[in-house]
């Protein structure tokens, strides 16, 4: 069992009184949630890493000043910054604090800061000639079938991530979607009233009464705040920079991929509109005016990010869920604006492009399953065992959601095949080397795009589906397991130029060192890191998969770590 790193655990509902401006009275809060590190971007030209922390407080006092952050580096004098209200809910404030950080010119150096004198945190900035250590996860939360005691669980697999980041400190953690599970929202009494309307019809036109609204409202604000409060991972959230992006589960299961009648419902839309600003509060530190200022970009609905990770690493991380219609998953205004900044933005000497999709996009198809829905039921519901045959939102068969999020489905297939297309003709104009990280699915695997010109360094066409999913939630179980391996077949994707698509056999061997049949998918919980690799020029992308466990979590053999599994990502050659 790897040893528990000691970080500082979030403290809440005590008064901090420390560090203070010269020009302010010392103050007293009561925090409830935070501190919450998020990484922006970086400052190339004057080598300035920019970021934020955000903390959710209760003032003990009316029109008493804002809390102060201190940071230091351990070489200069330390830097004081001032608690900016972005935004209130029930006398609660919400406190960003904006980072400006110089980077050394070539190594890590640790930063250690406070606020208002509380408890010590730290968190650790690349060097200006160093690339990032990054680490992805997503599918952060129980499903309401899931026993997350059998499980052990939430904390098993941060605990082995903040073990690898005392090992050797990651520089950012990527949200890939799922950050907290949401669902048990319509268990709230005012939700199972809505519900309670007998025809789908009639739930589709209900007004949202004003004790739904609030009911709602208190609900996003109440799971977020003990969500990323919780366990070890509220320790990471103030140890590592985050970048995140929304999936369905951070609203409600299947949100975007319903019916637009659904979708447009008034019910549906308030609760669309309260879930994003409680996500862009606490995920991004930001607020709907304020997105603008904040390192986004939008062609008018959703954030988007396009950042870099060093000197040889970009991301775009794309909002696949604000757009998202049942036949649509991004525009082409989104499409377009994305190019257009990776084309004019992206620095010179760039190698790698990581593009962040909450649903990957090379996958097993699962088109059969879509035309049985409608027909003989819930062939993958009855498998799971975690599903009803109903939706209780609009009769639709259950998993028929899911199934629309992919981009394999038939309402997709276009979209997908044109995007990926695009994504060649980049990586051949720019010669960097396009690779998507993903989550959704519950499992681990790796797919492929590759057009067979050997050396690989040469194909443009080669890009890795990184799938890591999930680092708590329970994964599927064997019988959906094998039926998505028993639909693996090669497909050709006319793109730039003829392309296979594939999944790639990464796991032939199993925890527990025995064979494995079924080598694509690995069916246990997960997470993954990579970084750029200086001797190849490529990235080295490890997926940390959990060992088999022996109980609950806190009895013996309850936690015993990760095996990693790891794939070379080649450079592309000019």
């Amino acid at each position: 069992m790897p040893a528990i790193p000691q970080f500082p655990q979030p403290q809440y509902h005590q008064a901090h009184q420390g560090h203070q401006h010269p020009n302010q009275q010392p103050s007293t809060f009561a925090f409830q949630c935070g501190p919450l590190l998020r990484y922006q971007n970086l400052d190339i030209h004057n080598g300035h890493w920019i970021g934020s922390v955000l903390m959710v407080a209760r003032p003990e006092a009316i029109g008493q000043p804002p809390p102060v952050l201190t940071w230091n580096d351990g070489r200069s004098t330390p830097q004081v910054v001032i608690g900016q209200s972005i935004d209130t809910y029930n006398q609660s404030v919400f406190w960003r604090f904006a980072l400006v950080i110089p980077q050394d010119q070539h190594g890590t150096k640790k930063i250690t800061y406070s606020i208002n004198g509380g408890p010590q945190y730290w968190f650790f900035v690349a060097g200006r000639t160093e690339s990032f250590r990054w680490m992805f996860y997503s599918c952060n939360g129980f499903s309401s079938s899931t026993d997350a005691v059998a499980l052990g669980g939430a904390n098993p697999l941060w605990n082995d991530v903040l073990a690898k980041h005392t090992e050797q400190p990651y520089h950012v953690m990527i949200g890939g979607g799922d950050q907290l599970y949401c669902d048990s929202l319509l268990n709230e009494k005012e939700m199972v009233e809505w519900l309670a309307i007998t025809s789908v019809e009639g739930r589709e036109k209900a007004s949202c009464r004003t004790e739904w609204t609030l009911a709602i409202e208190n609900y996003y604000f109440n799971r977020y705040c003990h969500w990323f409060s919780k366990g070890t991972y509220g320790q990471a959230l103030a140890a590592i920079p985050t970048i995140n992006m929304w999936d369905d589960h951070d609203t409600i299961d299947g949100y975007g991929s319903y019916p637009e009648s659904t979708q447009k419902s008034p019910v549906m839309s308030t609760i669309g509109a309260i879930s994003r600003r409680f996500y862009l509060l606490f995920q991004h530190h930001t607020t709907p005016a304020l997105v603008p200022q904040h390192g986004y970009f939008s062609a008018g609905i959703g954030e988007n990010i396009l950042t870099s990770l060093g000197p040889t690493t970009s991301i775009l991380v794309l909002d696949a869920r604000s757009e998202r219609t049942k036949n649509m998953v991004c525009s082409d205004q989104t499409y377009d604006l994305a190019f257009a900044k990776m084309y004019h933005e992206i620095p010179q000497g760039t190698r790698h492009l990581l593009v962040q999709l909450g649903v990957p996009i090379a996958y097993p198809r699962l088109v059969f399953a879509e035309n049985l829905m409608s027909g003989v039921g819930n062939v993958l519901g009855t498998l799971a065992g975690a599903k009803s045959v109903v939706n209780k939102l609009n009769g639709e068969p259950e998993l028929l959601d899911d199934l629309n999020d992919h981009w394999t489905a038939k309402a997709h297939k276009a979209e997908r095949n044109k995007f990926i297309t695009r994504l060649q003709n980049f990586a051949n104009d720019r010669k960097i080397r396009v690779t998507f990280i993903s989550g959704d699915v519950h499992c681990a695997g790796v797919g492929r795009f590759h057009a067979k010109i050997s050396p690989p360094e040469n194909d443009p066409q080669l890009m890795y589906q990184v799938i890591s999913s999930a680092i708590v939630n329970e994964p599927p179980p064997d019988g959906v397991i094998r039926l998505l391996h028993f639909q693996d077949k090669v497909h050709i994707l006319e793109g730039r130029v003829k392309t296979y698509e594939d999944m790639y056999p990464m796991f032939t061997i199993d925890v527990d060192g025995k064979p494995l049949q079924m080598d694509k998918l690995m069916p246990r919980r997960n997470f993954s890191h990579g970084y750029f690799n200086p001797h190849t020029g490529g990235l080295d992308i490890t997926i940390f998969v959990e060992n088999v466990r022996g109980g609950p979590e806190g009895t013996p053999g309850g936690d015993r770590g990760t095996k990693p599994y790891t794939i070379h990502v080649p450079r592309l050659d000019p």
